[in-house]
């Protein structure tokens, strides 16, 4: 008896040690979450590309051939799915600018406070809930954000520039003692020319903050590859040296983990909110919709690939649904439109429908062949594409699209080496960060990447 008692006796001991060792273990690591602005999936097979430190990464890690975003595929929804792991429809953030249908106010999304803009629990939270230390630089959506302990929030004057009275004075005043001008960050953001000095800096804010504060969780925004892929397209040699100097960012941040130690117990990631395309056509449908008698009956929202119907004060089901189901039917044979998307298949896109979200803009969307933007214009030509005078560069398609795939890849603690994977989603990357840190996150839609886990 007494030989069995010391038997249970002794196993719990053993189970005990071994789950403290094992909190200890999840408790030190850290995980740096990097997004390029635009780093599409294509870039990384690129490889004339010029990104040592990225692949340096790569040959270390699992990296996935692409990714899948949300819809739309644009900065803001994507980087709130990368950290709640749920789509638009349940975190809410349905757009970059939102203009809100009920009161017509309209603003930049990442301007409200955190607790107003993200309906959802955050890897922030997350791991703030569990005692862990969190950093952001420059994170969408993260303004006034009492989960993140060291913080310079995504925010914008009126003019587009970032703010930096959101930022804690305090936390500005330390990186310049530091020798870090982090107030050039703030000044030169609206210089597309220094965007690339912009990101360095930025960089080594947070390269400071992981040295001096060692934080559990840290995200970073990198812009300067968006800016200059709008600007001159994906394949230009600006575009392109952008990424090289996003890449020289991501050196900074792992030179930092090894200075501090940290190393050997930090996990990368590499991501992206989006791809890019080039457009060059323009298509105005107003013919269908003159020809139903509706022009009158509906409001038409928004532009670029996707144009959002919304019903009008005068539109009356009886009389006029009929006439829009043919409009409907008609605008699918006009060449350039590539989907008609009805109320209830928003919820496909995971995208939240018309009665759900006073920021979506109407109850149906027409949305365009990649090649070319939509729009209704009654006093224009109607009816077939015409060339654009400048191509557009840009994102905000569906995200099935290739073109849309945003970049992935993990490497360093807890992750298997030498991997090159296949397709994925981005609503899997938070529920897999929770993993690895070993947090609570019930609330993630996605699934965690258990095929790149390892024991390290």
């Amino acid at each position: 008896m007494r030989t069995k008692t010391f038997f249970w006796l002794l196993l719990c001991v053993v189970i005990g040690v071994s789950s403290t060792a094992l909190g200890q273990s999840s408790r030190e690591r850290h995980v740096v979450l990097i997004s390029i602005d635009g780093l599409a999936a294509f870039h990384l097979v690129d490889q004339s590309l010029e990104l040592p430190n990225i692949r340096g990464l790569i040959e270390k890690g699992s990296w996935f051939a692409s990714s899948q975003t949300v819809f739309p595929s644009v900065t803001h929804p994507s980087h709130t799915t990368m950290t709640t792991g749920v789509f638009p429809k349940s975190h809410g953030v349905v757009n970059n600018q939102l203009r809100n249908r009920e009161t017509g106010e309209s603003f930049h999304v990442t301007n409200l406070p955190r607790n107003e803009s993200v309906k959802v629990p955050t890897l922030f939270d997350a791991a703030k809930k569990a005692g862990m230390k969190t950093a952001a630089f420059f994170w969408p959506e993260t303004r006034d954000d009492q989960s993140i302990d060291y913080n310079i929030p995504e925010v914008f004057d009126q003019r587009g520039n970032a703010e930096i009275s959101a930022t804690d004075p305090a936390f500005i005043k330390e990186l310049q003692d530091a020798g870090i001008p982090v107030h050039l960050y703030f000044e030169w953001y609206g210089d597309r020319h220094r965007k690339g000095a912009v990101d360095l800096i930025l960089a080594d804010a947070a390269a400071y903050t992981l040295k001096k504060y060692r934080p559990h969780l840290t995200a970073i925004h990198v812009l300067a590859t968006d800016a200059m892929q709008h600007t001159f397209g994906p394949q230009h040699y600006l575009a392109r040296n952008a990424l090289t100097v996003a890449d020289a960012a991501v050196g900074i941040l792992v030179k930092a983990a090894a200075e501090a130690n940290l190393l050997d117990r930090t996990t990368f990631i590499v991501t992206a909110d989006h791809g890019f395309a080039t457009v060059d056509y323009n298509l105005n449908l107003a013919h269908v919709f003159k020809e139903e008698g509706l022009l009158d009956h509906l409001n038409f929202r928004g532009s670029g690939w996707t144009l959002f119907i919304e019903l009008g004060d005068s539109f009356n089901a009886s009389a006029h649904q009929a006439a829009l189901e043919r409009a409907l039917d008609k605008v699918l044979s006009v060449d350039g439109v590539y989907r008609v998307v009805r109320p209830e298949q928003f919820h496909e896109l995971g995208y939240p429908r018309y009665e759900e979200n006073p920021y979506v803009p109407g109850q149906y969307m027409i949305i365009g062949d990649v090649d070319t933007h939509l729009r209704v214009d009654p006093d224009a030509p109607s009816g077939t594409k015409v060339r654009k005078e400048t191509p557009y560069h840009g994102h905000g398609f569906l995200p099935q699209h290739p073109l849309m795939f945003p970049s992935l890849l993990f490497s360093g603690s807890g992750i298997r080496a030498g991997q090159w994977l296949g397709h994925t989603h981005h609503i899997n990357i938070a529920p897999t960060i929770a993993a690895l840190l070993n947090l609570e996150f019930p609330t993630a839609e996605g699934k965690v990447l258990s095929e790149i886990l390892g024991r390290n």
